[in-house]
Parts: C-alpha cells; sequence; structure tokens
C-alpha cells in the first residue's frame, strides 16, 4: 500500500534528530540542494525515491537547525541578571498551596528606563500572599521582576534535563519575583480564550465538589492537568501501568470523537456539518487539555478520519500517523524529544501494527477481554522500552490493572466532562453527575493502589542504551514480520536472525561488574552519596531534603534521589546511612526508607528531631534492623572497607554538625573521607584522636562552609581531590572562597555539585574515572 506520510515521516523524523546533533545548516541546505538536483537528472524510479528520502531527511535536519534556536526567544539573552519583565500571560495558571505559576510570553525587558523588546516565553512562579492576590489569567498583561535564569540541565545521572523539557513546550527561561503588576488586556484568539477559560470554570467546579484529592485526579483525566495530585497518588497510577490515564491522550479524544459521532448519526447529521462540528469540538478540546503531543497526535488523526468519511476514502491509520507525525515537527521540531511525543505515537503504532495479532492470540476469550488485551498489550509492546529509558520503571501488572481500570476510567471522562458542562449551566444538577464520577474514581484509585501494592509488580530497570532499544525493534519487527529479512525466505533463517539478536540484546543488558562506583548526588543544598560496591553492595549516605519551613510538594526524595537509584538499576538499598538529622541531609532519606526495601540503617548520636524520630517508627514498622555506631566501628561491603572515625562515643559535642557520623572507605589503595557536616571543633577532636585519615578524595564539610576544612585538617587528609556537595546559586555563600582558595593553592582538584551536576568516581583495579554530569573545568 503506498503511504506518502508515512515514508515521508520516517525520513523527517530522522532528518530532525540528525539535525539536533549536527548544528550545522550550511551543510544541511548544500546536501538538500543536491539532492533536488540529482532528481531532476535521474529517472528510474526506484532511485529517485531514495533521493526523495534523502532530500526529505536533509530538510528535517535543515528545519532543525533554521528553528530550533528561535524556539528560545532573544529573551536568552537577558539570563543571568535581576530584570524588570512586561509580558502576556500565555495559558492557564497552575495555582499551587503555595505560589502561583504562569506561563509568560515576554514583551519587553526594562533596562534604564527603556523598553527592548524581545521574543520567547518565561516559566513564571509567584508566591501566594497579600501582595499577590489577583491570579492572572489568559491574555493578561503584567509587569514583573527578578533573576531571569536559563533552566537547570540534567544535573544527574538518570536525572531529568529540565531545561530541554521546557524548551520542548516553548518555554526558555525561569523567574521567581515577589510581586506581580496588572498592566492591561491583550489582543488574544477568542477561541483560544474560550478553551482556557471553560478549562478554569470545569476545574473550579470540581474542586468546590469533590474532596481535593479526587478533584485533582478528575481534571488530570478530563483536563489533563496532574500540577495538584499528589506524588502518593501519581506513584501508585505509575506501578500500576495506569499513569496513562491521568493524562489527556488518543483515548480521551477517542471517546469524545465516538460519543459526538453517535449523537451525529442518530440524528442523521449531514456529513458536512459534522466534520465540522466534530473537529471544532476535538480541536477546542485539544486547546483546553493544553494541546501536548498525545492529544494532538489524537485530534489530528481524528480529523483527518472525519476528512476520509467525508470525501468517502477509506482511512489508513499507518498514513495518518505518519502525517500527524510530520505535521507536529513542523510546528515545533523539538516535539521529537518530548517525552509525551514519544509515548504517544510509540503506543499508537503498536496498537496499529499488533492489534491484530494479539486478538487472534486471544480469540478464545471472551470479546471485551479479548479486545482490551489486545490493546493493552499492543501498546507495551512499543511504549516499555521508551517507559523504561525515561523513568528506569517498568509496570509488570500494568497488563492486568489496566483491564480494571480503563473501562471505569472512560465512564469517569465522560461523567466528568457532562457534569462539568452542567455545572457551568445548573450547579445543583452537575454536583450530583459529578458525585458519580468521584465514586467511580474512587474505585479506579483504590485498584491502582493495591495493584502498586502486589510484590514484584515493578521492574527497575537501568539506563538503556539507545542501542539496546533500537535492536529490541528490530528483534520484534523481524518476529512479527514487519520488515523482511535478506535471504529468509526460508523460516529457520528467520529463526536464525531472532535468535542471534535476542542474543546480543540480553548480553547487552545483563548488569557487569564494574568495580567500585561512588557517585556525589547533586541534590541542590544539601548532601548524598551513592556507593555500589564491587560486589554489588549498595549504600547510600544522607539523601538531601528541603527545609522544615518549607510548605511546597517538592520532595528531593522522591524527584531527584529515587530517580537516580532507579536509573542505576538499583531496587533496594544494602546500607542507608543518617550522617546526621538536619534537613538537608536527611529530609530525602526518609522518602527512600519509606518506598525502598532496605536491609540495615546506620546512624551516630540520636536527635530530637522529628526526623530522628521519623527515621525510628518507619525502620520499626518495616522491620529494618538499625546500628548506632561511633568511632571504631568498622564494616565491609565486599573487599570495600568502611571505619567510622565520628562521632567519638565518650563525647557529644555542642553543636549537632561537629557529631556527623564521618566514614573512611578504602578499596583498592583508593579512600574516600566522607565528613556530612563536620567543622572546625569536630576536625579538631579528629586530629587529635592518632587516627589515620589521609585520603585521595574528601567529601568538604558542610557544604564547603568556612567553618570547616581548616588548613591543619586539610594537610593532615592530603587529598588529591576534594568534593563539594552545594547548591546552585544557594543563599548560604557555600562554597567559601577562603576554602577554595585553600584547596587551589594546595594543588587539589575541585569538584562542585553546583557547577558540574553529580560527580562519579568509578575504580577498577588502580585505574581511576570521574566523570561530571555537566562538563567544565573549575
Amino acid at each position: 500500500m503506498y503511504r506518502p506520510f508515512l515514508f515521508a515521516a520516517v525520513f523527517f523524523l530522522s532528518g530532525v534528530g540528525a539535525g539536533s546533533f549536527i548544528r550545522n545548516l550550511w551543510v544541511f541546505l548544500s546536501l538538500a540542494l543536491l539532492c533536488l538536483i540529482i532528481l531532476f537528472l535521474i529517472k528510474k524510479k526506484r532511485i529517485r525515491a531514495a533521493f526523495v528520502g534523502l532530500l526529505i531527511f536533509f530538510t528535517g535536519a535543515l528545519y532543525y537547525n533554521l528553528r530550533a534556536d528561535g524556539i528560545a526567544g532573544t529573551i536568552v539573552k537577558y539570563a543571568g541578571k535581576q530584570q524588570s519583565v512586561i509580558g502576556m500571560v500565555n495559558d492557564s495558571p497552575t495555582i499551587e498551596s503555595d505560589r502561583v505559576r504562569y506561563d509568560i510570553k515576554a514583551l519587553y525587558i526594562i533596562e534604564n528606563n527603556t523598553y527592548q523588546k524581545v521574543s520567547g516565553r518565561i516559566f513564571l512562579s509567584v508566591p501566594r500572599d497579600e501582595k499577590n492576590r489577583r491570579v492572572f489569567r489568559y491574555g493578561d498583561v503584567v509587569k514583573f521582576s527578578g533573576k531571569l535564569k536559563l533552566p537547570q540541565e540534567k544535573r544527574n545521572p538518570g536525572g531529568m534535563d529540565y531545561r530541554a523539557s521546557l524548551l520542548q513546550k516553548g518555554i526558555s527561561t525561569t523567574m521567581f519575583s515577589r510581586e506581580i503588576e496588572f498592566i492591561g488586556p491583550y489582543s488574544v484568539n477568542p477561541f483560544i480564550r474560550a478553551a482556557y477559560s471553560l478549562r478554569e470554570s470545569i476545574s473550579a467546579f470540581y474542586e468546590n465538589n469533590l474532596s481535593p484529592n479526587l478533584s485533582s485526579l478528575l481534571i488530570g483525566i478530563v483536563l489533563g492537568l496532574k500540577g495538584n495530585i499528589s506524588g502518593e497518588t501519581l506513584r501508585a497510577f505509575s506501578d500500576s501501568g495506569t499513569l496513562h490515564l491521568l493524562a489527556v491522550s488518543g483515548m480521551n479524544t477517542a471517546i469524545i470523537y465516538g460519543v459526538l459521532q453517535s449523537i451525529f448519526d442518530f440524528f442523521c447529521v449531514p456529513r458536512i456539518f459534522s466534520f465540522l462540528a466534530g473537529s471544532a469540538a476535538v480541536i477546542f478540546y485539544s486547546f483546553m487539555a493544553g494541546l501536548s503531543p498525545s492529544v494532538s497526535r489524537a485530534a489530528v488523526m481524528i480529523v483527518v478520519l472525519m476528512l476520509g468519511r467525508l470525501v468517502g476514502r477509506e482511512n489508513d491509520a499507518l498514513n495518518s500517523l505518519g502525517f500527524a507525525a510530520v505535521l507536529l515537527l513542523l510546528i515545533n521540531p523539538l516535539n521529537l524529544f518530548s517525552v509525551s511525543f514519544q509515548l504517544s505515537f510509540a503506543a499508537t503504532l503498536g496498537i496499529i501494527l499488533f492489534y491484530k495479532t494479539f486478538r487472534d492470540i486471544f480469540s478464545h476469550l471472551p470479546p471485551f477481554l479479548r479486545d482490551s488485551l489486545a490493546i493493552v498489550m499492543s501498546a507495551q509492546m512499543t511504549v516499555w522500552p521508551f517507559a523504561a529509558y525515561y523513568f528506569h520503571r517498568v509496570s509488570l501488572i500494568g497488563f492486568i490493572s489496566n483491564l480494571f481500570i480503563v473501562p471505569v476510567v472512560s465512564l469517569v471522562l465522560i461523567a466528568g466532562i457532562i457534569s462539568g458542562l452542567v455545572g457551568i449551566i445548573f450547579p445543583p444538577l452537575g454536583a450530583v453527575l459529578v458525585k458519580i464520577a468521584g465514586l467511580l474514581l474512587t474505585f479506579a484509585e483504590r485498584v491502582a493502589v493495591i495493584s502498586s501494592g502486589v510484590p514484584l509488580s515493578v521492574l527497575v530497570v537501568p539506563v538503556l542504551s539507545p542501542i539496546i532499544i533500537i535492536l529490541y525493534f528490530i528483534l520484534i519487527a523481524i518476529i512479527f514480520n514487519i520488515i523482511p529479512v535478506p535471504f529468509a525466505a526460508a523460516p529457520q533463517v528467520k529463526k536464525a536472525c531472532a535468535a542471534v539478536l535476542a542474543a546480543v540484546f540480553f548480553l547487552l543488558i545483563i548488569p557487569k561488574n564494574s568495580g567500585l562506583e561512588v557517585t556525589f548526588v547533586d541534590v541542590g543544598q544539601g548532601d548524598c552519596i551513592f556507593i555500589r560496591a564491587e560486589n554489588g553492595g549498595t549504600v547510600l549516605i544522607d539523601g538531601g531534603g528541603t527545609p522544615a519551613y518549607y510548605t511546597g510538594d517538592f520532595d528531593v526524595g522522591s524527584a531527584i534521589v529515587e530517580p537516580f537509584l532507579y536509573g542505576r538499576g538499583v531496587d533496594h538499598i544494602d546500607v542507608m546511612i543518617f550522617s546526621h538529622f538536619d534537613d538537608d541531609h536527611a529530609r530525602g532519606l526518609l522518602t527512600v526508607l519509606r518506598d525502598m526495601k532496605v536491609t540495615t540503617v546506620i546512624y551516630g548520636k540520636p536527635a530530637g528531631s522529628d526526623i530522628y524520630k521519623d527515621m525510628l517508627e518507619i525502620a520499626q514498622s518495616k522491620k529494618i534492623r538499625l546500628i548506632q555506631v561511633g568511632r571504631g566501628d568498622k564494616f565491609y561491603m565486599g573487599e570495600t572497607v568502611f571505619e567510622v572515625l565520628n562521632p567519638s562515643r565518650d563525647s557529644t559535642l555542642a553543636n549537632d554538625n561537629d557529631n556527623s557520623v564521618v566514614l573512611k572507605m578504602t578499596f583498592d589503595n583508593m579512600s574516600f573521607l566522607f565528613t556530612g557536616d563536620l567543622g572546625f571543633e569536630g576536625e579538631r577532636q579528629l586530629l587529635n584522636s592518632g587516627l589515620d585519615l589521609e585520603a585521595e578524595v574528601l567529601k568538604a564539610g558542610h557544604h564547603g562552609s568556612a567553618t570547616s576544612t581548616s588548613g591543619e585538617f586539610l594537610s593532615r587528609v592530603n587529598p588529591t581531590f576534594a568534593v563539594i556537595s552545594a547548591g546552585k546559586d544557594n543563599s548560604f555563600g557555600h562554597p567559601s572562597p577562603k576554602v577554595l582558595d585553600m584547596l587551589k593553592q594546595k594543588g587539589i582538584k575541585i569538584f562542585r555539585t553546583d557547577l558540574q551536576g553529580a560527580v562519579t568516581f568509578k575504580i577498577q583495579k588502580n585505574n581511576v574515572k570521574i566523570f561530571t554530569s555537566i562538563p567544565g573545568e573549575m
């Protein structure tokens, strides 16, 4: 079958990907022109088709080079300084407990009382307080001031690239402003304004008539907004394999289209009106749902389907999928790197390619069960490599939980939309209807929670190489006869090819012994150190954290530490060590302690803090072994030796920082000294103890503070390398210029998490390799 858009999509997508790696506009322009000239000279169809493909490939690469920088806008030139900005609210605001977040289209930068016209978008955070009572809406022009920043890059292995994620949405800078001032209205598209206004009205109706947990879930299912869903609930849906239901996707759009089409068919509505009204409704809903790649893809394919019905043409799903892919990349080539784009297109492709095969496999089952299993299995066939690559966790129970939850959520979606629309017109009736949606949603949530708690429901997958993913797709393509195998007329040749690829695939994913690995994880202003011994044993020292007075829902443990661990393929911790119980060291560990299997918890001096009490409670409830350590204790992990140098058993210092657990770790004549928040007094005690403090790598005490790392202590340790764990642009002034100067004067190589992200040491047979997430010289 001739599929021109599928053909174009394959080469255009490949070209966009190549253009992101090779940033040279003139090279791709020259190659595209060369292909065009050759096309005029060649007559043979097959050769012409090959050069058409190459022309589309080079055009995709050229298009990426032309568009990528323009998406960021000129606003990025002003980043890094305090700025006053005038801009337009570009979307509905996200209202949280302690702040409001806006997507702002920048219009002007004010410098020296002059207005500099700029382009680009800003992700603005404003506190919810007495100064900022008013919440601004789409089309409002506002003025605000603060430090304009570039979003953070990927700072940890397995972590999120926040800068790339925002840029895929067209946002290139961020700002926190304490005040925001209304300037006036902006002339905006009334169709989009109506979509955003209806979204806000429906959201408010849900919040007024359901509990916070249920209303946030219903907003996620109907409108695709997950900002207020609790981390615990998101985790349950993720581990049960049903997280896709909380984001507006093809299923949502298809249900809306199906309901509309049924109404049109029942009333014998003319096809032209059915097409125009249905298309308008689908596009309007797409704007309400924020035009994510998944809902945009579904909307395009449904409009193409309706157009086919109008003109009497049979719809080809693969060709429509190709058309949607090319259109979304023409709108924004960075969509290719969006997780939503990749998951949505992968799931749809899987259903198109494998649904009939799995339907035949399950033909002996009742029709509903057969069709549901076929959809879930075919989608998961192509989605799981992407889920494993980005989230490092694959749900093994999703095949079952989706069978129960998907039909219920489909009803929730219909009930939610109807109750939301009715609630705006006639609130009493809407309130009754939304309670029905709430009851159904309660059932779905319980199924998700129960499913996620089943033992072995989730497989933790370490970071996958793109080569492994490519091999996997080639393997299933051969097995399911999607691509022909050269010289594979005989079935045994096909089986041999599949067997060889499968063997290579499994050899690549089998974990290999890579010696000792020590990673100083970037948790912002805090400490977190992960150690994997040569025998595979795991040690986690501290876990970062937010201060007790913080009222937001950001959790370092779930947002940074756990994704890092899952990315390393870690699903349990053998030894967890609390150096002490300050928030910036210990709060993140509590999350890991709750969520993951932990064998032993080690700590030093007890404390009267809530964190200490929570640690004891969690450990006791999960029957985790607790060990209090002091100077002179030792433990082993394979050939790696851990010596406890502090705290002293005989005395307790007044400052809790000086009671930090200090560990010296030795492996293959390579030693590390982990000092927690040890200050001058704690260092003095160690110097007087007569212990061997010498180490090749020193974790500088208290984030490089001026009250730690004395000259005498540094001379005694005599390190080759020093690692400073501190938050970027932190308000404490860490690390101290005095400490940095002293380290430099002694010729010690400095690594800083605030500048270089995570710092990893890999030691194997006296060979030491050092990696940083963000390359850069100190």
